[in-house]
């Protein structure tokens, strides 16, 4: 069993992507969990989507600021702040903001 852990966003380095940069904080080599659980935050920075991501895993998004859209298979979300939502393993997924500053959002996945 893992020991507890902590980390601050400040003492993360984040990965950029071509529509976003990411920061994996719980479920590192630093802090590791079981069952491939992790919680990140990432920032939607370019105004379209990118390509696609698929996870074998299920994600959470939990919209902290900003405004954008989440493109979940075939459906386009509206992101807004307070806004969450689920993606099932193996869906297709990607984000993007409509105003000038990025979307934030803490994500979360998890073994199925």
């Amino acid at each position: 069993m893992p020991e507890a852990g902590w980390t601050h966003i400040d003492d993360t380095e984040a990965t950029t992507f071509s529509d976003r940069r990411s920061a994996n904080l719980i479920g590192t080599d630093a802090i590791p969990t079981t069952s491939n659980f992790n919680l990140g935050v990432a920032w939607y920075t370019a105004e379209t989507f990118g390509e696609s991501q698929v996870h074998d895993d299920q994600e959470a998004i939990y919209v902290v600021s900003g405004e954008g859209e989440l493109r979940i298979g075939d459906d386009i979300v509206s992101l807004t702040p307070g806004t969450a939502v689920y993606v099932p393993p193996g869906t297709p997924h990607g984000g993007r903001r409509i105003t000038d500053a990025p979307v934030v959002v803490v994500y979360t996945h998890g073994a199925v």
